[in-house]
């Protein structure tokens, strides 16, 4: 568990950021993605599963997506700008050769 709320501590930290850094997308989904690691082994370890570290995981993840709910508009602005940034930079590329 202590790792678990130490990756929902750095997605909370990243989310809180006055502006997002470059390789914003980038940290969350490798932040989002460590925590379902996390979640999985956690539930998967059903002989040291209690019914309140259980019900305490779902409160987390519930707690986890109204945070990334409430910075919903300033996430997709963010992954959409570097989305055009990779296009333009393709295109770039793509007529140095």
């Amino acid at each position: 568990m202590q790792e678990l709320a130490k990756l929902e501590q750095h997605i909370k930290a990243l989310l809180e950021l006055e502006e997002y850094p470059e390789d914003f997308s980038e940290q969350l989904e490798q932040l989002v993605a460590a925590r379902h690691e996390q979640v999985k082994t956690i539930l998967e370890d059903r002989d040291n599963l209690s019914r309140e570290a259980f019900e305490d995981v779902q409160q987390r993840t519930r707690d986890l997506k109204v945070l990334l709910e409430q910075n919903k508009a300033r996430i997709r602005q963010k992954l959409l700008t570097a989305k055009q940034g990779k296009k333009s930079v393709s295109v770039y590329q793509m007529y140095q050769k």
